[in-house]
């Protein structure tokens, strides 16, 4: 099981959703935490926001409905627990309407 974290700007867009597309990213983001291959996910590299430092990608939130919100995001920086073992992150960096 990954930890989630999100950045300020992922945070900030979560507060913002209501109802059902709150509970639409709250689901979403539990099928990431435990496997970011869902295939409910849709998950795949987002290869415009890539950079030399880490990968992006994006996850389907919803499907079929006009602007559909997606989540992107990316692996790391893992972190250590207090038994000093490795914890695997996702760093969530935004949650927004498809275009």
């Amino acid at each position: 099981m990954n930890l989630i974290r999100f950045t300020a700007t992922a945070t900030q867009q979560r507060a913002g959703l209501t109802g059902g597309e709150l509970a639409q990213v709250n689901k979403a983001l539990g099928f990431l935490q435990l496997n970011p291959r869902h295939p409910s996910l849709n998950t795949h590299k987002f290869t415009s926001l890539c950079t030399k430092a880490y990968d992006v990608f994006e996850a389907y939130a919803q499907n079929s409905t006009p602007g559909a919100l997606r989540i992107f995001w990316r692996y790391g920086p893992d972190e250590l627990d207090a038994k000093k073992k490795r914890v695997a992150v996702i760093t969530i960096l935004a949650i927004t309407p498809h275009p």
